[in-house]
């Protein structure tokens, strides 16, 4: 009997030992956001942002400090940053990581491969490349009323919803470790003392080696995924345009043969209304056929160039290699690398506008 209650003691000792402490948030440092910046061949730059309050619990104020320092290794990033501290660091409540295009562009497998097999680092924080130093952006104050890391968050999010593609650390992990396709990220930059979305960063690996434009993300993520929301403007005659509403947009992928001569058929459905299109009578339907077919020819034109674009730099952000394994048995994704720069890709839009506005 002595001897149960011995090993029940130690069971329960060790048990102890193994719970995680609990923190105190007046005892840490949250981050918000972290940035890498490219420094050397041997060394890249990290910045922190940590949310701060000050003025006491009357008139408190909530801002943001950071903290930078130079290292080998993104794990030991955090120990050399911890000697600039007060408190120790927690990464729990990281919403963005950035990453310098100059670092982007040099690879960034160290450092993802170190932050995935972080357990504190979220799976749904999202990443993003900058242009210029991300030192520069997080130090800097914005007139937007936000501090930096809610900013940052607020502003890919809420882009996500209307125009990007669906992208977070999770996303960049399957296409980064998975085959049979490439990842991607949004790409922001500086403009007029405002971070804005640039567009959308695209990876061969961990090799950021292109983009696409803001204005064109439209048209990737309507071949990318189903979504709602989200406009684009199109070119209506000679010097009309007129910005279409997506309501509703459907993609379907269909691929035959893909482990001989593989032939991809992607048609996408789009339901929408236009919102404006200043001197163009809506209330005709024979105007409104002739939007549908212009709307319908620009969005093939802009999809088929914007895959060729892909093919010709043997990436495959649209993960048309991991979409023709699941429609093929016995997949070989060595055969499918050789042949994917001159697989045929059919594209299909089917355009539906049910509003023009409030009179029709």
């Amino acid at each position: 009997m002595n001897k149960i209650k011995l090993v029940f003691l130690i069971v329960l000792l060790l048990a102890a030992g193994c719970t995680p402490q609990k923190q105190v948030l007046e005892d840490i440092q949250l981050i918000g956001v972290v940035g890498y910046d490219y420094v050397d061949g041997k060394k890249f730059e990290a910045t922190v942002a940590v949310p701060i309050t000050t003025g006491g619990t009357q008139q408190a104020t909530l801002s943001s400090i950071t903290f930078s320092e130079k290292s080998h290794s993104s794990k030991n990033i955090r120990q050399v940053l911890q000697a600039e501290s007060p408190r120790p660091f927690a990464t729990g409540r990281v919403a963005v990581i950035l990453f310098n295009e100059e670092l982007a562009s040099r690879g960034i497998t160290k450092i993802i491969d170190s932050l995935q097999r972080d357990p504190s680092v979220g799976r749904n924080i999202y990443v993003a490349v900058a242009k210029g130093k991300t030192k520069d952006i997080l130090n800097k104050q914005y007139p937007v009323g936000e501090i930096v890391p809610v900013y940052l968050k607020r502003m890919i999010e809420q882009n996500m919803e209307l125009t990007l593609p669906r992208a977070n650390f999770h996303h960049f992990n399957y296409s980064y470790y998975g085959k049979g396709s490439d990842p991607f990220m949004p790409l922001i930059d500086m403009k007029h003392g405002h971070i804005r979305i640039a567009g959308v960063a695209l990876f061969d690996h961990s090799k950021y080696v292109d983009h696409i434009s803001f204005n064109d993300a439209f048209i990737f993520k309507l071949m990318y995924q189903n979504f709602q929301q989200g406009s684009h403007e199109f070119k209506f005659g000679k010097n009309n345009y007129l910005n279409l509403e997506n309501l509703n947009s459907t993609v379907n992928y269909d691929i035959d043969h893909g482990n001989t001569n593989p032939v991809i058929n992607m048609k996408i459905h789009i339901t929408g209304k236009i919102n404006d299109a200043a001197g163009t009578p809506l209330y005709q339907k024979k105007t409104i056929d002739m939007i549908e077919k212009t709307i319908k020819k620009q969005t093939e034109h802009q999809a088929k160039a914007m895959v060729r674009r892909f093919q010709k730099d043997e990436i495959d952000p649209l993960g048309l290699g991991d979409r023709a394994r699941s429609q093929s048995r016995h997949f070989n994704f060595k055969d499918w690398e050789t042949k994917y720069p001159d697989v045929p890709v059919h594209i299909k839009v089917n355009i539906r506008v049910t509003q023009g506005g409030i009179v029709e």
